[in-house]
């Protein structure tokens, strides 16, 4: 027992010096508030706060079968329609060809997600925006259609539209001439 005591006021004594150091603040050469043990001559003594104690915080349990990374949360697209030109839309001689096509998506286009517009059944243009233009399209009738791919799987297509161009032609003059 007597082996016991010494040791314990050895422990004690190591204990009762480390929680008694003195913390001292000082501001630096740059200007920034520093704190520590070993203070230079401008020093002062600080008190410093109580650590504040947090409780942990709970989280939900995490499904694995549901759990994935953005891509996988993608519940896919409501709505892909062509809102001009308006359906059955005669195109005249005066805008030669050239039409704006006006695209509504729902929700948002994602990112990655690429949107095709294809004329007559042809890939057309390509592109993440929500307004394409095509130029000198020929006289006749033609059929828009837009779809959203991801990694070239098909994601929704629109409902195709019919539009109409008329444009003038050498062959159609007046025989006043």
């Amino acid at each position: 027992m007597k082996l016991f005591i010494p040791h314990f006021l050895l422990l004690a004594l190591l204990f009762s010096q480390v929680s008694s150091a003195e913390i001292y603040s000082w501001i630096n050469e740059q200007g920034i508030r520093v704190y520590g043990d070993e203070p230079p001559a401008n020093a002062k003594i600080v008190d410093l706060p109580k650590i504040q104690k947090l409780k942990p915080l709970k989280f939900p349990p995490v499904d694995k079968k549901t759990a994935g990374n953005k891509a996988d949360e993608f519940e896919g697209y409501t709505q892909l329609n062509i809102i001009s030109p308006k359906k059955e839309t005669m195109i005249t001689a005066g805008e030669a060809g050239n039409i704006t096509v006006q695209l509504q998506i729902s929700p948002a286009l994602e990112p990655k997600h690429e949107i095709t517009l294809l004329v007559d059944g042809i890939p057309t243009k390509q592109g993440s925006q929500l307004q394409f233009q095509l130029e000198n399209i020929h006289r006749g009738s033609h059929l828009l259609q837009v779809q959203i791919k991801h990694q070239g799987k098909l994601l929704i297509s629109s409902p195709k539209r019919r539009i109409h161009v008329q444009r003038p032609s050498i062959l159609n003059r007046s025989s006043s001439r």
